[in-house]
């Protein structure tokens, strides 16, 4: 039997930094009724629930028992995984185009303001190979930065434009989390302007066989070397395969894409992850970042960050500018260090 089209009902992003009178059950019931309020299904209609939620950054043992109902899930066939929020939309994707379900709730959140996500993810490393050096997600993408910057050299002047067209990018973005709340802390050859803003992030796509004006067209996936050590930092082949794969899929190629939305937990990240693609030479990243108009748009990880939500969010923001667009492509990326990776195309059907 041929799969059935999927397609995107709605979507909202809702982002914001400690704020005391709401508990984290209350922050995704609101983000999820967003979203159900932009696509029209009502509730009563969605027989499925696909969730993106981490233990360890929500801080609570088995953490969807408490959280799935805010997400809709009470009473409902509910899925939880461990991963980036992309993740959850394609495993909802396949659902749907399987036929086991008709109209999906996709979630994901993250509370960067209850935790510290940093010592988090240094718990997450391997304990044989890599805790002993106490190293954290920032200290990979530090690691990485500094093998680009012994290919290429230092070049202050781009990088540092590149911030700044980021940072303004993300000023006038309407979902960013704002001033309020900090940037992370980095380690060099990593700067402050390369820094993630965190947030606390709830974000929630309705997808489903409905015919709508966004339709899924490509999803793929890609998986690198278990340690990061054993990893080519610049070519980065998983981001890579995952794009591929969903290019294949959607019948189309870079050059078809009009927009691009980029995960990454640093500038430097991003940065990277356009000249792998071969959305940039290497060694002009940065000076690319700032130039297109095409990457990024949402001013990435300035906007607002924390781990597992934004490749959610980075799929949000593709149908959020897809008005003055034909088809846009999202990439999540996952721990340690980027080494699972997913894509996705949004395009109009």
């Amino acid at each position: 039997m041929k799969p059935r089209q999927v397609f995107v009902q709605g979507a909202a992003v809702n982002m914001s930094w400690a704020d005391a009178s709401k508990s984290l059950e209350e922050l995704i019931f609101a983000g999820v009724s967003s979203a159900l309020a932009t696509s029209g299904v009502a509730i009563e209609a969605i027989d499925s629930v696909v969730l993106a939620a981490h233990d360890m950054i929500d801080g609570r043992s088995l953490s969807s028992m408490v959280t799935a109902p805010a997400a809709g899930a009470y009473l409902r066939d509910e899925i939880r995984l461990a991963e980036d929020g992309l993740v959850a939309l394609s495993l909802a994707s396949a659902r749907v185009a399987a036929g086991e379900t008709e109209f999906s709730i996709v979630a994901a959140w993250g509370r960067a303001s209850e935790g510290d996500y940093l010592k988090v993810s240094q718990a997450s490393m391997d304990p044989f190979m890599e805790q002993a050096f106490g190293l954290t997600e920032a200290d990979v993408s530090a690691l990485r930065l500094s093998r680009w910057l012994g290919a290429h050299g230092e070049q202050a002047t781009a990088r540092a434009h590149a911030a700044e067209i980021r940072r303004g990018r993300a000023k006038v973005n309407p979902r960013s989390v704002g001033a309020s709340a900090p940037f992370m802390r980095l380690n060099l050859p990593l700067q402050e302007a390369d820094a993630p803003r965190y947030a606390d992030v709830v974000v929630a796509a309705i997808i489903g066989a409905r015919a709508s004006p966004f339709r899924i067209a490509g999803i793929g996936h890609g998986t690198d070397a278990t340690l990061p050590g054993d990893r080519d930092w610049l070519a980065r082949p998983a981001l890579r395969t995952a794009v591929d794969r969903s290019l294949d899929e959607a019948g189309v190629t870079l050059a078809d894409i009009d927009l691009f939305e980029i995960d990454g937990m640093t500038l430097a990240d991003e940065v990277m992850s356009l000249e792998a693609l071969g959305l940039a030479p290497p060694g002009d990243g940065f000076n690319s970042y700032a130039s297109s108009n095409r990457i990024n748009q949402s001013g990435g990880s300035a906007a607002g960050w924390c781990y597992p939500a934004m490749g959610l969010v980075r799929f949000a923001e593709c149908l959020f500018r897809l008005e003055g667009a034909r088809r846009a492509l999202a990439v999540g990326s996952s721990p340690i260090g980027g080494q699972t990776q997913t894509a996705v195309i949004v395009e109009k059907s």
